[in-house]
């Protein structure tokens, strides 16, 4: 169930960066986007948000106490064409009801699809969405994380990309990053 789709190779942040290190990285992978159980309870996210928490929790398996230590400092970016459109959609059937549900209200904010895992870890420091394509949006996103790392802005940069498959699923691709050694 969560093998990535290994056809569409992309790298997140180029290894020759001298500036930035990554030091986790990790992937998930769903063949379909479907409403998932909460690991929290009364905390409703979108699909998409479980998919981006699983490949950061698989990234962060290689750097975890490091980045954990430095929770308030931790930033996160997503570069998604996606974003939350499985609530939105849920939302928008749902609409002749009398009622719509506060919880996937908030779901459906494109920005909460890459904020569960600050939730989930605690993180702290500044978060952003970029709603484009990971071809479209790396290359700003990579500017951003290098901006916040260099200045100080940010201890570590959770930076995750998502991609649909058509009807092949989707994916989630995360890196950790922070300064390379010597510019910490």
């Amino acid at each position: 169930m969560n093998v990535f789709p290994a056809s569409e190779p992309y790298v997140i942040f180029p290894p020759d960066t001298v500036d930035v290190a990554v030091v986790g990285h990790g992937d998930a992978f769903r063949e379909e986007l479907t409403a998932v159980r909460s690991r929290v309870p009364s905390l409703y996210a979108d699909p998409l948000a479980w998919l981006v928490a699983d490949a950061a929790e698989s990234a962060l398996t290689q750097c975890a106490t490091e980045v954990l230590a430095a929770r308030e400092d931790v930033a996160v970016i997503l570069v998604s064409a996606h974003c939350t459109l499985h609530t939105m959609d849920a939302m928008a059937r749902s609409l002749p009801a009398p009622r719509v549900s506060p919880l996937r209200f908030a779901g459906a904010n494109p920005g909460s699809a890459g904020s569960l895992l600050c939730l989930l870890h605690g993180f702290k420091g500044s978060s952003l969405t970029l709603s484009m394509t990971p071809e479209d949006g790396l290359p700003a996103a990579r500017t951003v994380a290098r901006s916040w790392l260099r200045s100080g802005a940010a201890s570590f940069v959770v930076l995750c990309t998502h991609r649909g498959h058509g009807e092949k699923g989707h994916s989630v691709r995360c890196a950790v990053l922070a300064p390379a050694a010597g510019r910490r």
